[in-house]
């Protein structure tokens, strides 16, 4: 879909990705900046570190590790808008020499062996048919003693079915019922079957918050941006009303949900298992 010029039909008919790109949302992981800070201290990044993004968007976690950091990073996404997008936010932050944004599919990755101090995946996996190959190529570009960061949205109450389907059509891809053990189960499964050794050594969980009262004061905010103002009254209703379903249907369908931080170090070999567990009181 061609969007250089737009109609209020073909904004109507945006799927999220399109939308957010079209619109230049900062996409944000889930916690937001908080979560960014969090996962790059607990993973002891520094200056020296370098990061990788898998499906970065329109920028958001990429510029943030920058910024909190100091690192060099790379985001890569499908999407040519949002590669674009991101890149903007990058120059207006002034890190154009810390950060680089190609488009790249995550399956088949244009690195060498071992080359990032960290892997940032965030929920995209969920959205990868190929999920085996795409953790795969993560921990091959990961290096001995690097942090694969993910942090999954998943299930903890089963969702009507009627509401993941209406989601899946939203985010144009089959959304499947994970729940929390899903997501685990998959990267230790993939990394054991490739030879991978990985160690999960930090674990955070969260919830959602209801934020229906705040959704429609977002939609104004967004379509404040320059860019959107300049449109036609028939496409910036479009937009409303595109923003107004996505973000309704998204805020229900994570009153259903949880998210973890998830930090898995590569290494050379295993430590023996765990008898006597604990947690925190």
């Amino acid at each position: 879909m061609n969007l250089n010029k737009p109609n209020s039909e073909m904004v109507s008919k945006l799927d999220y990705s399109n939308f957010v790109s079209f619109i230049n949302e900062r996409n944000r992981c889930s916690g937001g900046i908080r979560t960014i800070q969090e996962t790059t201290l607990q993973a002891r990044l520094s200056k020296e570190s370098k990061v990788l993004e898998i499906g970065s968007n329109t920028g958001f976690t990429s510029v943030n590790i920058a910024l909190l950091v100091g690192c060099n990073v790379i985001g890569i996404d499908i999407n040519p808008q949002s590669v674009k997008n991101a890149k903007d936010l990058a120059r207006i932050n002034g890190l154009r020499n810390r950060i680089k944004f190609e488009k790249q599919n995550a399956t088949d990755l244009n690195f060498s062996d071992g080359y990032f101090d960290m892997v940032w995946a965030s929920n995209v996996t969920s959205f990868i048919d190929d999920k085996e190959k795409s953790i795969m190529e993560y921990l091959r570009v990961l290096k001995i003693n690097g942090t694969l960061a993910v942090v999954p949205i998943y299930y903890k109450e089963t969702p009507p079915n009627s509401l993941v389907d209406k989601v899946s059509n939203a985010i144009n891809s089959k959304l499947e019922i994970f729940y929390k053990e899903h997501w685990k189960n998959l990267f230790e499964h993939i990394s054991r079957k490739y030879g991978f050794n990985t160690v999960l050594y930090y674990e955070k969980d969260f919830c959602y918050i209801n934020v229906s009262d705040k959704i429609e004061q977002f939609i104004q905010e967004m379509i404040k941006k320059p860019h959107i103002k300049r449109m036609n009254k028939d496409i910036i209703k479009s937009i409303e009303d595109r923003a107004r379903y996505f973000y309704e249907l998204f805020n229900e369908n994570l009153k259903y949900c949880g998210f973890s931080i998830l930090l898995y170090q590569k290494r050379l070999e295993l430590d023996e298992i765990e008898l006597f567990i604990t947690k925190e009181l």
